[in-house]
């Protein structure tokens, strides 16, 4: 009895370690600032679409 429930404390204990350390290194990632860099200039031409909308609707 004793084995299964240190057997379990160990593999939470690991799998809590693992996941630190697979978002340490998304977080740590270029590629994730680059996305969010490049969510960041979609919102704003969006945003930037939105408030002109006339011209766009003049030229076509």
């Amino acid at each position: 009895m004793d084995l299964i429930l240190f057997s379990i404390i160990v593999f939470v204990v690991f799998m809590l370690l693992l996941s630190v350390v697979i978002r340490g290194a998304i977080n740590s990632s270029k590629l994730t600032e680059q996305l969010e860099s490049l969510n960041q200039e979609i919102k704003l031409l969006r945003k930037e679409i939105h408030e002109n909308k006339h011209i766009v609707d003049k030229r076509m």
